[in-house]
């Protein structure tokens, strides 16, 4: 598994972060589960909600909460 972190997540969900390209890739062509934290994606939706990125925020937090991109401790 691989830890992601918020600064990994917020690269790969918003396309103005400079390592956007890669991060995005990165998380798609992965093959397993990715491991985080419930404070790490809580930091990371705040983050995008203090950055006027409501809709994104919700649509993160669906895919990242609901699904199975990472297990989430």
């Amino acid at each position: 598994m691989i830890f992601v972190d918020t600064s990994a997540w917020f690269a790969a969900w918003v396309s103005t972060d400079p390592n956007h390209d890669s991060a995005r890739k990165f998380i798609e062509q992965y093959e397993g589960r990715l491991l985080s934290t419930d404070y790490i994606v809580d930091e990371f939706l705040t983050l995008l909600r203090m950055r006027g990125e409501r809709r994104r925020a919700v649509l993160a937090a669906e895919t990242i909460l609901e699904g199975n991109l990472a297990r989430i401790e």
